[in-house]
Order: C-alpha cells, then sequence, then structure tokens
C-alpha cells in the first residue's frame, strides 16, 4: 500500500464536495440509516469496480507508451490541473459557494434527498463518486507498480474506505446516536460553508505542485 494513495484518499474524503451535500440531506431524511446504507454501498461498489477497470486501461495504455513515461506524462497533467482549479477557485473564475451551477446543483440534490426512496439513496451514492482527478490520480500511482489482481483490488478498498469517510461516519452516528448526528451536520455544514474555498485552493495547490515536480523527476 503506497503512501501517495492513502493521502490521496484522506484528501479525497476530507475535501467539500457535492457528496457532502447528498450526506447532510440524507441524514435529516426519516429513514437516514437505511437511505446512508444505500447510498454507502452502492457507491463503493461502483468506484471499486470502476477503478479496477481503470486501472487494467492504465497498465495496456503504460505497456504501450512505457510504464514510467505515461506515469510521468500523466503526473505532469494533473498537477497543471490541478493547479489550473486552485487558481480559478483563488480568482472567483469558477462556480462558488454562493450561487455558482456546483451550488444550485448540491442545493437541488439536497432537495431531492429529503425524502428518498432507498434505490434514490443508492444512485445519489454512485453519482456523487464519479472518478474524478484526486481518484485518478491514485490509480494512476497504483497501476504504475504493476500490482497484482489482489494487491490492486486491496488498495482500490482502502482508497475508497478513505473517500467514503463521512457517509460511513454519518451512517454510524445515525445508528448508533441520531441526535449526536444532526448536532456534527449543524457545525459540519458551518465549517464548511465558512471555508471552502481556502480548503479547495490549499488541497488542491498542494497537489499541484506536488503532481508537478514528481512527473519531472520520473522524466529525468
Amino acid at each position: 500500500m503506497g503512501l501517495e494513495v492513502l493521502v490521496l484518499g484522506v484528501i479525497s474524503g476530507l475535501r467539500p464536495a457535492t457528496s457532502q451535500a447528498a450526506v447532510f440531506a440524507l441524514l435529516r431524511s426519516p429513514a437516514a440509516a437505511r437511505s446512508l446504507l444505500a447510498f454507502s454501498v452502492a457507491g463503493m461498489l461502483a468506484s471499486i469496480t470502476i477503478g479496477l477497470v481503470v486501472i487494467l486501461a492504465f497498465g495496456g495504455v503504460g505497456s504501450v507508451l512505457g510504464r514510467s513515461t505515461f506515469s510521468a506524462l500523466f503526473a505532469l497533467f494533473a498537477g497543471v490541473a490541478s493547479l489550473g482549479f486552485a487558481a480559478g477557485i483563488a480568482r472567483g473564475g469558477l462556480p462558488r459557494r454562493g450561487g455558482g451551477s456546483n451550488s444550485h446543483a448540491a442545493s437541488a440534490l439536497a432537495e431531492r434527498l429529503r425524502h428518498p426512496s432507498t434505490a434514490a439513496a443508492a444512485l445519489a451514492g454512485i453519482g456523487t463518486h464519479i472518478p474524478g482527478l484526486i481518484y485518478l490520480v491514485a490509480l494512476n500511482s497504483i497501476a504504475a507498480a504493476r500490482p497484482t489482481l489482489v494487491s490492486a483490488t486491496v488498495q482500490v478498498l482502502v482508497y475508497n474506505l478513505l473517500w467514503f469517510a463521512v457517509p460511513l461516519a454519518a451512517l454510524t452516528l445515525a445508528i448508533r446516536s441520531p441526535e449526536t448526528a444532526r448536532v456534527y451536520l449543524d457545525r459540519a455544514t458551518a465549517f464548511a460553508r465558512r471555508h471552502q474555498d481556502r480548503i479547495l485552493v490549499a488541497l488542491f495547490g498542494t497537489l499541484g505542485v506536488y503532481l508537478i515536480v514528481k512527473g519531472v523527476l520520473e522524466l529525468t
């Protein structure tokens, strides 16, 4: 298990995202535990399956281009994209929580999940965990090490457990102490509203610099 994969999993789990808005909405739903269970299980199964398929694809491309070269080029591309995203947020050029399309999408999702069916909660878990930049970086890191299928599966599973840390923690609280869950929910919502942009700029800025340096070093 590479340290890079673990760190990326923690970043994915803690960074502000639409999935957290869905979790907050499900916590307020009448059958919170059932909905969060469906959300987490369906989302993780889909994400793990996609992750293993992508690793096999990365391995195939790496064998054609040269595994180290492909990994380095992908790191450079991801690093530039990450820095661009961070710069866009810092300059206000990307949709923001105060009225951008991402905010509207999160609000609309939360509205639909106020009284969700089990199927709707499951679909939300899948839809809010489609692999993005950070997951692809983690998958590239796993594939570059040429793991066995068992090793790749374990690493993808661990990454996803970290990525789903918030919904899994919410599920645990909803089962053991619903009232405590709502208290933590209110605190987390307030914190996210105050610090979301700064957290995203710091995370993606640091990740971008790391990936660019990594890519350059691997190419030289």
